[in-house]
C-alpha cells in the first residue's frame, strides 16, 4: 500500500556573517509499504518456522517490532556489519551514530583519549588545525608530509588539510589500526579512519536541529532525504556554526608593515596567494553535503556525492604562550584564518552472482590560508607568518570482491591517482631584538618559501581467503604501489641592512640566481607490501587472530627549502606490523577485545631543524629505524538492563633504534637513538557509561558520562637550540550529558571538560625569535563548555 506525501521545507542558511535569501525546497515523497506489510512479506517468503534461518529472521523481526516507531531501527545490514567487525583479524574501534551522540563527538580529534592508540601530531611549520594529522600507535607522527592515517568518507579519500572537516550525519565511524593494504584506494601505513554516512532511500526523513553553548557558540543543521522519482533518491544536509571563541586575543587588525623594508607591496611580491582579512574575533563554519542515489535494481546502486565545507576565524592561531597557562593570545596582529574543502565523488556498486564490483571516482580540492602572529608578544611588533596551502586529489578505483564459495573468497582491485600540492610559507619579521635591545640578523627579513608537488600513482592489490578446516580462516594479500613526484621549490627573500647585518642580501646569496626561478627535481618509488592473517572462530564465543602487514608511505620533498639543493627527495617510509588479539562475546552482557602488537619502522620520516648558511631552517630526514611495542583492550559490559559501561586502555612503548641528526653550523651530531617517538603517549585510558530510563513506550531519558586520560608525550628534536624538546603534560577530561528522546524530538544538555582542565594537545615553537626557542605556544583544547542541543524530526 503506497502513501504519497508532499512537504515543503524552508531552510535559511547564514555563512560568513552574510544573510542569504531563503530558499524554498519542494520535495514530493513516495513512501513504500509500511513495516507491517514488509514483515508479512518476509514471513510469507519463508513460512517454515522450524528452519534455523527462519528462526534467525524471526528474531530480527522481533527486534524491529520492539523499536518500531523509534528514530533508529535495527536492520539486517547493521547486524551484518557488527559480525564483520567481530571477524576482522585486526583491531578496529567502531562507533555508531548513537554512540557518537552520547559521547558528544563532532570530529576525529574528539576521539583522542577514547580510542586506544589515537593521538595528534602537529607540523613545525604551523600550529593550526590544517597542519595537524592523526597518529595511530605512534605511526604517522610527521605532519608535514602525506598523512600516515588515511581518512575516507563513504570510500572517498580526503586530502591531508581537510581530513577532519567533521562528521556529517554519520551512520558509523571506524578506526582501523595497522597497515591497510587491500581495503582502500590509497595505502595507509598507520591505519584508516572510515566514515560511513546515511544513504537516502524510499523513506522520507527530515530533521532540523541546533544548539547553543558557552562563549556564545551556536550551531544549526537541516537535513532532508527521500525519494524524488522511481528508483532515484536524494538527500541534502546544510549546516552553519559560529562562536566568539574561548581565546582572549588582544591583537588588533592593521596593515602589515615592515620598518626595514621600503616596499608597500610586500604581499604582492612575496605572497601573492595570501589574503589578510579584517579581524572579527568570530569563528564560523558552514557548508552542505548532498547525495543523489540511483538504485534501479537490487544489483545496481550508484551514489553521486557532493560537498562543500568552509571555516574562518581565529582557529587557535599561534596559541597562548606556554608560560601563560591560560587562553590569552598577547599579539599585536590578529588576522582571520580561512580554509575550505570541496569535491564530488561517484560510488557505484554492482552485485553479480559471484561478487560485487565497486567503482569509486573522486575529485577533491582544499585550501588553507592561516596567518598568525609569529611571536605572540606585544613587545615585538609586526612579525607575521602565513602558511598558504592548496591540495587537489583525483582518484579512480575499481575493485571486485567475491562472495564466499566453498570456503574461498577473494578480492582484487586497481587504483590510479593524481595529486597536486602547493604551499607558500610567507613571513615578515620586523622587530626581533635579542632580549638586550639589539637587532638580530633576522630583523626586517621578508621570505617566501614555495613548494609545488605533482604526484602520480598506480596501485594494484588483492587478497584471497580460505577456510582450511572448520573455524580456521587464512587470508593472504599483496599491494603493489608505484608513485612518481615532480617537485619545484623556491625561496624568495630579502634580508635588509640593520645593526646586526651591515650588508643587505637576497636569495642570490643562497644560490637562487634571480629570486624567481625555481629549482626542480623528480623522483619515483615502488614497493610491494604483503599481508597475512589467521583467525580461529569459537562457536558462540568469538575469535582469536594473528596478522602480519607491511605498510608503505611514499617519498616526498622538503616543504621549506633554503638552498636549491634542498629541493631533493626524502626516502619512503616502511612499516612492518605484527598483531595478535581476540574478540569475544560472553552472552549478551560482556564484550571483550584485546590486541598486542609489535611495529618496526624503517627510514622513518622525521622533522627537525638545521643550520644552513647561518639561517635556521626546517628539515625532514629519515631515521634509520624505530620500534613500537604495545597492547590495547576494550571492554563493554551491560550489568543490568538499560545500563552500558565501556572502558579501554592502551600502552605504547616506542623508541628510535637508530637516529642521528646532523644540524650543521659547526654543531656536533645529535644522537636520538633510544629516545621515544614524538606525539606518542605511553598510556591512554577511558571509561564511559550510559543509563537509559524508559519514560513510556516511545520516550526515554539517557544519562551518560565519559572520562578519558592521556599520558604525557613530547614534540621537538633537540637538534638546535631553536628546536628544543617540548614536554606535553598528561591530561584528563570529564564530560556529562543528559538526553531526552521520543519519535519526533531529541534534546540534550551537556557539560564538556566539566573539571575545567587546561588541556595541551601539542606545542609550537616560533624558532626564528631571539633568544632562540623562548616563544613556545600551546595548542590547547577548549575549557569547560556548557550547552544544549535540540533536534526535531518530521
Amino acid at each position: 500500500m503506497n502513501i504519497t506525501q508532499k512537504m515543503q521545507v524552508t531552510i535559511s542558511l547564514m555563512f560568513s556573517g552574510h544573510r542569504q535569501k531563503k530558499r524554498r525546497v519542494g520535495l514530493s515523497m513516495l513512501l513504500m509499504s509500511s513495516s507491517i506489510y514488509l514483515l508479512s512479506t518476509v514471513s510469507y517468503a519463508a513460512p517454515a518456522v522450524k528452519n534455523p534461518s527462519n528462526l534467525k529472521r524471526k528474531k530480527i523481526e522481533n527486534k524491529i517490532n520492539s523499536v518500531k516507531g523509534k528514530e533508529e531501527e535495527i536492520d539486517v545490514r547493521s547486524i551484518s556489519r557488527v559480525q564483520i567487525l567481530q571477524k576482522t583479524p585486526k583491531s578496529v574501534s567502531s562507533y555508531s551514530a548513537r554512540q557518537l551522540m552520547e559521547l558528544g563527538v563532532q570530529n576525529t580529534k574528539d576521539l583522542i583519549g577514547i580510542t586506544p592508540g589515537l593521538s595528534l601530531a602537529t607540523s613545525s611549520l604551523s600550529p593550526t588545525g590544517e597542519s595537524q594529522q592523526i597518529v595511530i600507535r605512534g605511526v604517522g607522527n610527521n605532519a608535514q608530509l602525506e598523512p600516515g592515517t588515511g581518512t575516507y568518507v563513504d570510500g572517498i579519500y580526503m586530502p591531508a588539510i581537510s581530513f577532519d572537516m567533521g562528521f556529517l550525519d554519520p551512520k558509523n565511524v571506524e578506526i582501523i589500526k595497522g597497515p591497510e593494504n587491500t581495503g582502500f584506494s590509497r595505502n595507509s601505513e598507520a591505519g584508516v579512519v572510515s566514515i560511513t554516512t546515511q544513504d537516502p532511500d524510499e523513506h522520507f526523513h527530515a530533521k532540523l536541529g541546533g544548539g547553543y553553548s558557552s562563549y556564545n557558540t551556536a550551531k544549526t543543521q537541516a537535513y532532508i532525504s527521500g525519494q524524488i522519482m522511481p528508483h532515484i533518491y536524494a538527500s541534502v544536509l546544510a549546516y552553519y556554526g559560529r562562536s566568539d571563541g574561548y581565546f582572549d586575543n588582544t591583537g588588533v587588525s592593521k596593515k602589515l608593515v615592515n620598518s626595514y623594508v621600503n616596499n608597500p607591496n610586500i604581499l604582492r611580491d612575496y605572497g601573492s596567494h595570501i589574503h589578510l582579512n579584517k579581524y572579527t574575533g568570530v569563528q564560523q563554519s558552514g557548508g552542505f553535503r548532498s547525495v543523489i542515489r540511483f538504485k534501479p535494481t537490487d544489483r545496481l546502486d550508484i551514489k553521486i556525492i557532493g560537498d562543500y565545507h568552509r571555516d574562518n576565524g581565529e582557529q587557535g592561531g599561534g596559541g597562548p604562550l606556554d608560560q601563560c597557562h591560560c587562553y590569552k593570545i598577547n599579539g599585536d596582529l590578529a588576522y582571520q584564518s580561512d580554509s575550505a574543502d570541496y569535491g564530488v565523488g561517484i560510488n557505484a556498486k554492482y552485485r553479480t552472482n559471484y561478487g560485487t564490483v565497486t567503482s569509486i571516482t573522486s575529485w577533491r580540492e582544499a585550501y588553507s590560508d592561516v596567518p598568525i602572529d609569529f611571536v605572540g608578544n606585544k613587545k615585538y611588533k609586526d612579525n607575521l607568518q602565513v602558511l598558504y596551502e592548496e591540495q587537489q586529489s583525483k582518484i579512480q578505483t575499481v575493485r571486485f570482491d567475491s562472495i564466499t564459495v566453498r570456503r574461498v573468497h577473494f578480492g582484487v582491485g586497481v587504483s590510479g591517482y593524481k595529486d597536486r600540492e602547493y604551499s607558500n610559507r610567507f613571513y615578515s619579521l620586523s622587530d626581533l631584538t635579542d632580549g638586550t635591545g639589539l637587532a638580530t640578523p633576522y630583523n626586517g627579513m621578508v621570505n617566501s618559501q614555495i613548494v609545488a608537488l605533482r604526484r602520480t600513482g598506480v596501485a594494484g592489490f588483492g587478497h584471497v581467503g580460505y577456510e582450511v578446516i572448520p573455524h580456521l580462516h587464512l587470508d593472504a594479500g599483496l599491494r603493489y604501489t608505484w608513485e612518481h613526484v615532480d617537485a619545484s621549490g623556491l625561496e624568495h627573500f630579502v634580508v635588509p641592512k640593520n645593526s646586526a647585518n651591515p650588508v643587505a642580501f637576497t636569495g642570490e646569496r643562497f644560490g637562487w640566481p634571480d629570486g624567481s626561478t625555481p629549482a626542480t627535481s623528480a623522483k619515483g618509488w615502488q614497493e610491494a607490501s604483503p599481508s597475512f592473517s589467521a583467525r580461529y572462530d569459537f562457536r558462540n564465543l568469538g575469535s582469536v587472530y594473528f596478522s602480519f602487514a607491511q605498510g608503505f608511505k611514499s617519498g616526498s620533498y622538503q616543504k621549506a627549502p633554503v638552498y636549491p639543493s634542498d629541493v631533493t627527495s626524502i626516502a619512503p617510509e616502511t612499516v612492518t606490523n605484527y598483531e595478535m588479539g581476540g574478540k569475544f562475546n560472553f552472552g549478551k552482557k560482556v564484550r571483550l577485545d584485546f590486541a598486542g602488537y609489535d611495529i618496526e619502522m624503517k627510514n622513518q620520516q622525521v622533522q627537525s631543524t638545521v643550520i644552513r648558511g647561518g639561517i635556521i631552517s626546517h628539515s625532514i630526514t629519515n631515521a634509520a629505524a624505530s620500534r613500537i611495542t604495545g597492547f590495547e583492550t576494550a571492554l563493554t559490559v551491560t550489568p543490568f538492563k538499560n545500563f552500558v559501561v565501556t572502558g579501554s586502555a592502551s600502552y605504547n612503548a616506542s623508541k628510535f633504534l637508530s637516529y642521528v641528526i646532523y644540524p650543521g653550523g659547526g654543531l656536533a651530531p645529535v644522537v636520538r637513538t633510544g629516545s621515544s617517538l614524538p606525539s606518542t603517549p605511553d598510556w591512554q585510558a577511558s571509561i564511559n557509561g550510559a543509563y537509559t530510563i524508559p519514560l513510556s513506550d516511545v520516550q526515554k531519558l539517557t544519562f551518560s558520562s565519559d572520562f578519558r586520560w592521556v599520558d604525557s608525550s613530547y614534540t621537538g628534536s633537540n637538534s638546535t637550540s631553536s628546536d628544543p624538546i617540548l614536554h606535553i603534560p598528561s591530561w584528563n577530561r570529564l564530560d556529562f550529558r543528559i538526553t531526552y528522546e521520543d519519535p519526533k524530538w531529541r534534546a540534550s544538555f551537556y557539560v564538556n571538560n566539566a573539571l575545567n582542565k587546561y588541556i595541551i594537545y601539542s606545542k609550537f615553537n616560533s624558532f626564528f625569535v631571539q633568544p632562540s626557542g623562548s616563544f613556545v605556544h600551546d595548542i590547547v583544547g577548549a575549557p569547560m563548555m556548557t550547552g544544549f542541543e535540540l533536534a526535531k524530526s518530521f
